[in-house]
């Protein structure tokens, strides 16, 4: 019987109509489904709620199930922690907000082409100069992250090795007495606040996020731009080739419009064209090629592909190129001789030897228990080392320590 199922399932697959279908059609294998969701993502409702939940929940599996059974579709999409949210609850996990302003200027007469000194291909990740994928968690900060991380890969330039720098600073300094960061914020504001600030900005091993605006405490943090001050923001111009040129030199914070397409994103290319808004969500580009634009979230490793997204090129991607920018840095000539140096991104593969035993596995199967554990480990994420669990901070495998000391899955810290 389970031999059967899978044939049907391959059988699905290969006919692009999602096997998360068929388990749609039957209320009985839906509420199966919604049940193994919540015990993953360790959630408990009352009665009431739990109802409330289940709704959402199907809807969304509804549209991942329509998703991927688009023919042609170059991207894959997958229930994750957004599945059961409402759309408020959605809304707190973005954040870029540039209320007022105008979008960066249009370029001018050949301004815009391809530079001699713009590759075919850079990635940032394939040279070290890019931190581990973090989570901002249900405070609208993503544009701490995007700002962070538009500096990271420019300072390692310069200094000659990566450092974290802390997004906390900018969430607790930028708007303090004005305004509440977790409600929103822009990149260029976080620049103008190092610059107006002697161009400082502290590791986040020293000033750590919380996930909450608090009160400045930068007086009391050390300086961690040692090599080179931040002196302003470069605004890149409002083409897709001025910002690959841009991408050639270092790493940009961008933003754009979050869609369901993107927030159900698994892996693959993405090209939306759902969009009908203006940019909420600030994100940092770290590389391209001719066919994507490599961007790193910051919503944990356990949305999208490892917390990256690819987004399609020669496309408008919800107005990715319109807000971009990083800062301008200026050398001091000293020496940074801080050995305290954080993990890159994308991590070290932990399980080299674990393969599917299918050549077939996509996401869409990972629904299914059996499959998960007979067929398809590497696409479901099931690899295990076969030693102890417990990660470099004494919580179990797939879960993180929180900020209030308690383990949990990194999303709902």
């Amino acid at each position: 019987m389970k031999i059967l199922f899978f044939l049907f399932l391959a059988g699905a697959a290969l006919a692009k109509e999602s096997p998360l279908k068929a388990i749609l059609r039957s209320p009985v294998e839906t509420l199966k489904l919604y049940n193994s969701f919540k015990g993953e993502q360790q959630l408990s409702f009352q009665a009431a709620e739990d109802r409330m939940r289940f709704r959402l929940f199907r809807k969304s599996a509804e549209f991942v199930a329509e998703e991927n059974s688009v023919e042609g579709e170059t991207a894959e999409f997958a229930l994750n922690f957004f599945s059961a949210l409402t759309e408020s609850e959605k809304q707190s996990w973005l954040g870029f907000n540039a209320t007022g302003a105008e979008p960066n200027p249009l370029p001018e007469l050949n301004s815009g082409l391809k530079s001699d000194k713009t590759p075919d291909e850079k990635l940032w990740t394939d040279e070290g100069k890019v931190t581990a994928v973090r989570n901002q968690g249900a405070c609208g900060s993503c544009w701490t992250f995007g700002a962070v991380g538009g500096l990271e890969t420019r300072y390692a330039r310069v200094a000659g090795f990566l450092k974290r720098f802390s997004e906390q600073e900018f969430l607790d300094c930028v708007y303090e007495g004005r305004k509440d960061g977790c409600r929103g914020g822009w990149m260029k504001d976080a620049y103008e606040y190092s610059a107006r600030a002697g161009g400082r900005l502290a590791r986040a091993a020293d000033y750590p996020y919380t996930q909450r605006d608090e009160y400045c405490q930068a007086s009391s943090k050390p300086d961690a731009m040692i090599a080179a001050k931040i002196w302003g923001n470069v605004a890149v111009e409002r083409s897709e080739q001025s910002n690959i040129n841009a991408l050639a030199d270092g790493s940009l914070a961008v933003a754009f419009q979050v869609t369901d397409r993107f927030q159900s994103y698994s892996n693959g290319i993405l090209k939306d064209e759902t969009c009908r808004g203006y940019p909420n969500h600030a994100v940092t580009a770290v590389g391209y090629t001719k066919d994507y634009v490599l961007v790193k979230n910051s919503w944990g490793e356990y949305w999208g592909d490892a917390g990256y997204v690819k987004f399609t090129r020669n496309h408008h991607n919800c107005h990715l190129w319109n807000f971009s920018s990083y800062p301008s840095l200026v050398p001091t000539g000293i020496v940074d001789d801080d050995k305290a140096r954080p993990t890159t991104g994308p991590r070290p593969d932990p399980n080299p030897n674990c393969r599917d035993n299918d050549p077939n596995c996509i996401k869409d199967w990972c629904v299914n228990a059996y499959i998960v554990k007979d067929h398809c480990q590497r696409t479901c994420g099931a690899c295990t080392d076969g030693g102890d669990d417990d990660g470099e901070d004494g919580c179990p495998g797939g879960t993180t320590l929180c900020p209030d000391g308690i383990c949990r899955h990194e999303h709902m810290c």
